[in-house]
Formats: structure tokens, sequence, C-alpha cells
């Protein structure tokens, strides 16, 4: 036997009422419904008409993973298993999300391998073996179904509704996940201890971090460290972004261009500019810019070298002033 999928039920606890129910009778032997019984899942189709597949790389479920290293595995494992069933079923089955293939309702018997079966999701756990190519297959769509969780973790999170009975429990993904990424935090640690003090300090504070010409390099390391450790922005102007991704942006950009991102971000802090709710520009009652990027793209230019320094000086002084 080779390579197996997993999917495996949810237990949950109940409480210690003294009632005796059939859900604390089956929790306590560790069950979740009365032996032999099951669920029937069938392919999940979308608003849109496409099947969720699990073998569609440009499947809208993908484009709401949030974290771009999970989508970027997910992708990749799609095309993995899809080149591989492909080669073991030839051209006789089309696998693309608005094939007939998924239509189980077309399929004239248990053994057509025409169309896709149903599966009955018994308790415990559930095996596929991904060596016999129709239970990759089901094992695909199955664990991109909207009522199977990802992972026991996504469920626990509550990125699955509470009553939601079985869960992936692919632990080669797992760690798969957690080695990228702690890969990914590593390569941009390093690539921030290359840097000089300071490009750290303006990578630091286009992150959004309280960092000052006067914040020492242990700290403004700190700073940034536990942000990179994150994984996801929480709050700011970045919320909800991957901070690595954020962090790649600033720390591979042009010197001259994150120069005067910086000075930019500085001269807001330091109310040389206001920036007003609709994101507008001021200095004093004039309007400057649109927002911030139309201002970098103003002063990067050539053209504008005089307001650049111009700018700069200010920035000088009232910086002196804060002494």
């Amino acid at each position: 036997m080779g390579k197996m999928g997993k999917i495996s039920v949810i237990l949950r606890e109940y409480g210690n009422s003294g009632l005796q129910t059939m859900q604390n009778g089956l929790a306590k032997n560790k069950l979740s419904r009365i032996p032999g019984t099951g669920v029937f899942k069938y392919p999940y189709k979308e608003l849109d008409g496409k099947y969720r597949t699990g073998l569609d790389p440009k499947a809208s479920y993908i484009k709401r993973i949030s974290d771009p290293l999970e989508r970027k595995l997910e992708i990749e494992r799609i095309n993995k298993t899809l080149k591989k069933l492909t080669s073991e079923l030839g051209d006789g089955i089309d696998l693309g999300p608005r094939s007939t293939f998924w239509n189980y309702s077309l399929s004239l018997s248990p053994t057509d391998g025409t169309h896709v079966q149903p599966v009955k999701l018994l308790d415990g756990d559930n095996y596929f073996d991904l060596d016999v190519p129709f239970q990759e297959i089901a094992f695909s769509w199955l664990r991109v179904h909207p009522t199977v969780a990802s992972s026991y973790q996504a469920w626990e999170r509550g990125e699955y509704p509470a009553d939601t009975q079985y869960y992936v429990a692919d632990e080669e993904i797992e760690q798969a996940l957690i080695f990228r990424k702690k890969k990914e935090i590593n390569k941009a640690i390093a690539k921030f201890d290359s840097m000089s003090p300071e490009k750290k300090k303006k990578v630091g504070r286009l992150l959004g971090l309280a960092v000052s010409d006067n914040t020492s390099e242990d700290v403004v390391y700190n700073l940034v460290d536990n942000v990179l450790k994150k994984g996801e922005f929480d709050s700011g102007k970045f919320q909800g972004l991957s901070t690595i991704e954020v962090f790649s942006r600033f720390a591979d950009m042009k010197e001259n261009l994150l120069h005067i991102k910086d000075l930019v971000k500085q001269a807001i802090v330091h109310s040389i500019y206001r920036v007003k709710p609709s994101g507008k520009i001021y200095e004093g009652e004039y309007e400057v810019a649109a927002d911030e990027e139309a201002l970098v793209v103003f002063l990067i230019n050539e053209d504008n070298q005089d307001d650049l320094l111009t700018l700069e000086g200010k920035l000088k002084t009232k910086k002196l002033i804060s002494v």
C-alpha cells in the first residue's frame, strides 16, 4: 500500500450533566455516530456552475486563500496530482471543473468509471489509497469540500461552521506548510540582517513600526523580527497581508524609491503633511497629491528634484525643533 489520504471525524466532548444522551454515550466510546452509519458526500457545485474538484488550479476557492504561501502550495499540489492522474487515466476522462464526469446523477452504477461516485464517510478515520486513481480523485474533491475542514486546527480557529463533522488529516501538508513558512521567515530575517542600520530603520518605518532616527539598532531588529514571525498583519494599513510579502516589497525596493517612500512617511508623522480621510495629502490648506503613492511618483520624477530637496530640508528642521 502506497501513500494514503485520510479524512477523520471531529470528536466532540459533551457536558457532564449526568444525562444519559445518545451523544454522551457515543462520545464516551470515542464515537460520533452509531457504528456502520455514515454521511454521504457529493462533489460541490459552485454558483458559477463549476464543480469544486480539488484538481482545478484556477478554482475560486484558491483565490480566497489569504495566505500567499498556502495558496502557492495548493496550486503546486493540484498541478502535481492532475499531471499524475492524466498520465494514469489518459484522455478518456475529462477532469475539468465543468465536465459531466462530476455529475454523479448521470452514473449508471457504483462501478461506472465514467462518472464520479458519492463517498460515504464513516466514523473515525476514512482512508484513500492515492495509488488508485479513482480513490485519489475522491480524496481530491473531498479535501476541498466546504463541509470538510481543511485541518483540525482550521476547524478549531472557527474557519468552518461549528457543526462540521470531518476534517482532512494530512500531516504531510501541514508539515510542508510549517517548513516553507519557517524557511521564508528565516530568509527574510537573513536579508534584514544584511541591511545597513539606516536601511533597517527605513524598512521598519514603512512596515508601520514606531522607529525614529534615535531608535537603537537592537530595538529596530526586535521590532521587525517580531513582525516577520507573526506571519500576517493584524492591524494597520497592511491588515490581513503577509508580513513576509510586504517586507520583501520594501527590502527589494530600489534605494531611491525606498528613500522617497520613507521620506513621505516621516513627513506625515512629523505633520509636514496631513492625510485627509479621502486619502488626499495636504500641506497646510494646499492639496499636494491625491494620495501617498501619487506624492512618491511626483517626488521621484527628475523634474521635481527641487521639491524633493525642499521636503528633505523641512523634515530636517522639524526633527531639530522636536529634539
